[in-house]
């Protein structure tokens, strides 16, 4: 049987079950004009991955780019390039560290 995700973001779809459940009397979905919608974690870790990964290219081509003569390229900047795509890389991985760290804590749980 397969288990549909709640989104947070069309409450006013989840309040018909509530209230037929009894657990809502009267309620209302609150609708803000014009704001748009938030992002998803999965959207938020879909886009630091891709910026670690463009972090990572960046510093390549600098590092390539030095080493070939071509383009403006000194050492300090190719040094500051690799130094942000291992601060990002260090990032993700504590990033996933803790995710996997927190699924497993929840599997640990007793029901």
């Amino acid at each position: 049987m397969p288990i549909a995700g709640i989104n947070f973001n069309n409450n006013h779809m989840l309040l018909p079950q509530l209230m037929t459940a009894g657990r809502v009397q009267a309620a209302q979905p609150v609708v803000t004009a014009g704001a748009p919608p938030s992002p998803t974690f999965s959207s938020f870790l879909t886009e630091a991955i891709d910026r670690t990964i463009a972090s990572d290219a960046e510093s390549k081509m600098a590092n390539v780019d030095l080493l070939l003569g071509e383009g403006d390229q000194d050492l300090h900047s190719v040094i500051i390039a690799g130094q942000k795509a291992e601060v990002l890389l260090n990032l993700t991985v504590q990033i996933r560290n803790k995710m996997v760290e927190s699924y497993q804590e929840i599997m640990r749980m007793q029901i």
